[in-house]
């Protein structure tokens, strides 16, 4: 039987760190409460003071940052949480994991794009020691681990791309016996990017009803490629060797299925991101697109039971998650590490899964039952976490922007896309490495 973390667990683990750092004076000392700044007190020993946390705006900091009342409640640790814009948490999370600035105990990275900047490049403390073994019931804890073996990242939860359709139109027998006569399959939500198209296709009947919705903004359309590229078992570096992977088959066909699905999608496509997709679908005039995971509630409670589910097509797919990580300078590592240890917890997963509907970090809970009730989608969303990958490169904004530049030139018929896919080899980032 696997042990959870709980709340008491997490504490002890965190007092026999500090232990071994020299900072308390005993894991089993006495259960006296200690002073602390805050005006609550400590549930039992282990790590004091107060501490800072960096990280993005969002529901999910939303939901970490009420809930920390909790942890400062039973710890008597002080939490405050900058949330700020995505423009200024870049130049923060830079500042305190490249520079050393040591403003901050904790700061979130992006799990989908900074992960390999954060194991190569980025100056981290080993979590290991806060968390242990409950290292060993981390969904995808590998991913975030160093080649010495140090775990630099804890995913505060896991978010991904996901098929949202209209069950109304999937479920009405007039439409399934048309699409069968048509494509001699079962109407069903696809599992392969061609499928995605088929269905698109069919739905596509505007002005009342499209087929789909792909925004076209620089930074939305970068996310939808990734997800056909990423489907394909693809990347935009090799691993290995640090070499860009641009100039591939993979990266050929992603634009030709973008270019495919803007034509099903509502006029004006090019202006909108998917939160726009959002309010199209919601307002049923779509048939079926991407999104994250969020937007299964968001949209879904505007639809009265009409919305449905599936995994995301292809093999593998983006992995959508903010990781803890405690950068080698911060000024109170221990209380840093008591706080990312409550963070997979039960006692703040558990709630978290249920405001969010966001998939559990540890195997254990993927598979409890109170989780179960709070994410009825549970055994389904759990199959995606084994499919989930990330950008294999260390400097993913300037990437992105390129590789949107060159879906913009698809999309325009400036260029078609094997021309595009070698411009952004050959051209735009000659001489580039994945990993730099």
């Amino acid at each position: 039987m696997k042990m959870r973390l709980s709340m008491r667990r997490a504490l002890a683990v965190a007092a026999c760190t500090a232990l071994a750092a020299g900072t308390v004076a005993a894991c089993s000392g006495s259960d006296e409460p200690q002073e602390e700044p805050s005006e609550s007190t400590p549930a039992e020993s282990g790590p004091t003071g107060d501490i800072r946390v960096l990280a993005v705006e969002g529901p999910e900091t939303d939901s970490l940052a009420t809930h920390a009342a909790e942890f400062t409640e039973a710890t008597g640790i002080g939490v405050t949480v900058d949330k700020v814009a995505r423009d200024v948490w870049g130049q923060r999370k830079v500042a305190e994991l490249a520079q050393d600035a040591g403003t901050y105990d904790v700061v979130f990275v992006g799990g989908g794009d900074d992960a390999v900047w954060l194991l190569r490049h980025a100056h981290a403390r080993d979590l290991a020691p806060y968390l242990g073994d409950v290292v060993g019931d981390i969904v995808n804890a590998d991913l975030f681990t160093r080649d010495d073996g140090a775990l630099v990242g804890v995913p505060q939860y896991y978010n991904f791309p996901v098929v949202l359709y209209r069950t109304d139109l999937f479920e009405d027998p007039a439409e399934q016996a048309a699409f069968q006569e048509k494509y001699h399959r079962e109407l069903a939500p696809p599992t392969t990017f061609d499928e995605l198209v088929e269905v698109a296709e069919f739905f596509d009947r505007g002005p009342d009803l499209y087929g789909t919705c792909l925004g076209g903004v620089d930074w939305s359309v970068f996310l939808d490629d990734t997800y056909f590229v990423y489907g394909q078992d693809s990347n935009f570096g090799d691993a290995e060797t640090g070499a860009l992977t641009l100039d591939t088959p993979e990266h050929v066909a992603a634009m030709e299925y973008i270019d495919a699905l803007t034509s099903l999608s509502a006029p004006g496509w090019e202006a909108r991101s998917f939160f726009d997709c959002d309010n199209l679908m919601a307002s049923g005039q779509v048939a079926i697109y991407q999104n994250w995971l969020y937007a299964w509630r968001a949209v879904g409670d505007q639809m009265d039971g009409t919305l449905g589910i599936a995994p995301p097509p292809g093999e593998k797919t983006h992995l959508g998650a903010m990781l803890a990580t405690i950068p080698e300078s911060a000024p109170n590592p221990d209380a840093a590490g008591a706080f990312v240890a409550w963070m997979v917890s039960d006692e703040f997963q558990l709630p978290q899964t249920a405001e969010t509907g966001n998939l559990p970090v540890l195997r254990s809970q993927q598979d409890g039952a109170e989780f179960a009730e709070a994410l009825p989608e549970l055994d389904m969303l759990k199959t995606v976490a084994s499919r989930l990958t990330y950008l294999q490169t260390t400097w993913s904004g300037e990437l992105s922007s390129g590789v949107a530049e060159a879906i913009a030139k698809v999309l325009s018929d400036e260029m078609t896309a094997q021309e595009a896919a070698r411009w952004l080899q050959e051209e735009k980032f000659a001489g580039r490495e994945a990993i730099e």
